[in-house]
């Protein structure tokens, strides 16, 4: 990490940007307006046109630019390790793009389309997105990926796709080296920035092997060796040995016997995984929330703050979703509960 002034000036930049949070209540009385006063407070009514879906698309592309904007200035004092660190977690979205262009490669969209779903990205983040609109298949615009950053992540997906054509399946290789590689920089660290940043991080690969090996093994029927092959690295209590003995059970509801009892910090684990998700969704955030403003490690506490900043602006996007297409309050207020603690 770097040095007392630098820290102090990221403590006073995430005490200023923390104010941007809304909070449980306020995001609430969003939900409850109406569509012409909720374009008001949210900025929506910028976003004119015939077409909602185009509307929308652009509304969400701004309102994720303001969170990489963020991002920017709290990344600006960084350097080492650190900055490495905080430069992955915004590679999130060179990687969403890279996934749009994929799909867009796949259901040979044009380009014009295809570019309409692309984050306009920091200057920090290196990736040639014209080069890459430009080439004709998957496999090719892997191929320009080797000449990038993202060479280790373009040799595994370019194999894994060439072994097996699926989308679905090369885009869990791609989570799979980006969390790989933000524990590699995560484990550089030192101290307490260290310690802490592992922890949270550890979080989120839990999340993301409980849900998603879940999903394939009692879902879609991939064998135990399947799944493990997918898994991540680096969780807090989820390993591969106990992931191992958690999949070889045959049912689901075994399989959730034998999740361990820490795995949850307040409640139990629901039987539906969707509702699993849920849970483990809002106990990172309940944490998050906590680390923001208690953790020694002003990294992990940046790191805080966006993870609830940008879980917020999706919640603003779904309640703007919502009104646009004229669903139902109940069904909103449904969508919306497994986020109702993000920031309270």
């Amino acid at each position: 990490m770097s040095g007392l002034a630098h820290q102090a000036y990221l403590r006073t930049r995430l005490a200023i940007m923390s104010e941007n949070l809304l909070g449980r209540e306020k995001l609430h009385k969003l939900s409850t307006l109406s569509l012409e006063e909720l374009a008001k407070h949210t900025g929506f009514d910028k976003y004119q046109g015939p077409d909602p879906t185009a509307r929308l698309a652009a509304f969400e592309r701004a309102q994720m630019q303001i969170w990489l904007d963020e991002l920017s200035a709290l990344l600006r004092p960084l350097e080492g390790p650190a900055r490495r660190l905080l430069t992955q977690w915004a590679s999130r979205y060179e990687l969403l793009d890279i996934k749009a262009l994929v799909r867009g490669k796949i259901g040979q969209l044009p380009n014009e389309e295809i570019e309409r779903s692309l984050f306009k990205l920091p200057g920090f983040l290196s990736l040639n997105l014209d080069e890459l609109l430009n080439t004709d298949t998957v496999p090719e615009l892997l191929r320009h990926l080797l000449k990038t950053r993202y060479r280790s992540l373009a040799v595994q997906a370019l194999r894994r796709y060439e072994e097996n054509p699926d989308p679905f399946l090369l885009d869990a290789t791609l989570d799979q080296q980006f969390y790989s590689n933000l524990i590699n920089w995560a484990q550089r660290l030192e101290g307490h920035d260290r310690t802490e940043t592992l922890n949270m991080i550890g979080r989120f690969v839990d999340r993301h092997n409980l849900v998603w090996s879940l999903r394939y093994r009692y879902n879609y029927r991939l064998q135990t060796s399947e799944v493990l092959y997918l898994a991540i690295d680096g969780g807090r209590v989820l390993n591969r040995a106990k992931l191992q003995q958690i999949l070889q059970m045959d049912t689901l509801e075994e399989a959730l016997g034998k999740l361990p009892s820490n795995i949850l910090r307040s409640g139990e684990m629901p039987r539906e995984i969707t509702n699993i998700e849920y849970a483990m969704r809002n106990d990172l955030f309940e944490y998050a929330e906590g680390a923001m403003r208690r953790s020694p490690s002003i990294l992990t506490s940046v790191l805080a703050y966006l993870l609830l900043r940008r879980g917020e602006i999706k919640k603003v996007y779904a309640i703007v979703h919502a009104r646009v297409n004229g669903l139902s309050d109940s069904i909103l207020e449904e969508a919306l509960n497994p986020l109702e603690d993000i920031a309270a």
